[in-house]
C-alpha cells in the first residue's frame, strides 16, 4: 500500500523541526552548568545539552536535510529556523534575493516530498 504524503504535511514536518531547533538554540530547557556548580558546590548533576534526546521524527527530517544540496539547507534554515521575514532571513544565509531563496525552498520542499514518501513506504 502506498501512502501519499502533501506538501502541506512536509511543511508541517519542518515546521516542527524548525520549532523543535529553535528552541534548542536558544537553549531552552538545557543549561551548560548547574547553579551550584557556579558558586563551588558539588551538584546531584544537570541535564546538559550532550544529554538531549532527539526525537525519532525530528532525527529522521534532519537526517535527511542534511542530503540535500547546500543552497536547499540554506533556503529551509532561512524559512524554518530564522525569525523576521524570509528576504531578510535570505540575504543573512547569503542568497542574493528573495526570489532566490524561495526557488531553493520549493527544491528542497519537493526533494523532501518524495524522501518522505519513499520513507513511509519502506516502513
Amino acid at each position: 500500500m502506498t501512502t501519499h504524503i502533501t506538501i502541506k504535511q512536509v511543511r508541517s514536518a519542518l515546521k516542527r523541526w524548525g520549532n523543535f531547533w529553535k528552541a534548542r538554540e536558544f537553549g531552552k530547557g538545557f543549561k551548560s552548568t548547574s547553579i551550584s556548580e557556579s558558586f563551588g558546590r558539588p551538584t546531584g548533576g544537570f541535564a546538559g545539552a550532550e544529554s538531549m534526546s532527539v526525537p525519532t521524527e525530528i532525527e529522521l527530517i534532519t537526517q535527511l536535510i542534511a542530503a540535500l544540496r547546500p543552497e536547499c539547507i540554506r533556503a529551509i534554515r532561512a524559512r524554518y529556523l530564522m525569525t523576521g521575514t524570509l528576504a531578510d532571513a535570505a540575504k543573512l544565509v547569503g542568497f542574493d534575493s528573495k526570489r532566490s531563496a524561495e526557488f531553493w525552498l520549493v527544491k528542497a520542499e519537493r526533494s523532501l516530498l518524495a524522501e518522505f514518501s519513499a520513507n513511509l513506504n519502506s516502513v
